[in-house]
């Protein structure tokens, strides 16, 4: 099925719409754009934004049917802000999380004692990781030119190792 670079850009647009009441109450932009592009060599739709802190650029693969995003934890990942969502939280409800994990080789991102995990399955990823929260910064426009980045403060996405 092919789907058009708008209704990604669309979806993502309305996906960062949803988590926008936890977008810093000094800075209300019009909307929050992403760049979305085809990557040649697995031919899936991709975008980037700023994640963590301090923050960093990260690549993300857009799958409209896949149940949150997920970023590869196992590789450098550090951040002071990062948090997992506790087993029968509001976070884990609201990422439609009913699991309830242990980590056998010690906490770390992406496995935690007392966690809600979510699995993860893609053309070119399987994982099973933590429901969790960071910083995220995403560009904003009034609709005709860029503005600064907005910040999402407790952005949900799953945070797990790479298991292909």
């Amino acid at each position: 099925m092919v789907v058009s670079s708008n209704l990604l850009l669309f979806s993502a647009s309305l996906l960062l719409f949803i988590v926008s009441p936890s977008i810093q109450a000094s800075f209300r932009p019009k909307a929050l754009v992403l760049s979305v592009s085809k990557d040649a060599s697995t031919k899936q739709y991709v975008t980037q934004i700023k994640q963590r802190t301090p923050s960093v650029p990260i690549k993300l693969t857009l799958d409209l049917g896949a149940q949150s995003l997920w970023v590869d934890c196992e590789q450098n990942y550090i951040s002071s802000t990062y948090k997992h969502a506790l087993c029968n939280s509001t976070q884990c409800k609201l990422a439609g999380s009913d699991s309830c994990r242990s980590c056998f080789d010690g906490p770390k991102p992406g496995c935690n004692n007392n966690t809600c995990g979510l699995f993860v399955s893609s053309i070119t990823i399987v994982t099973f990781g933590d429901v969790s929260q960071v910083v995220v910064a995403v560009q904003s426009t009034d609709g005709k030119s860029s503005g600064k980045s907005g910040s999402v403060s407790e952005f949900l996405f799953t945070c797990g190792p790479l298991v292909s």
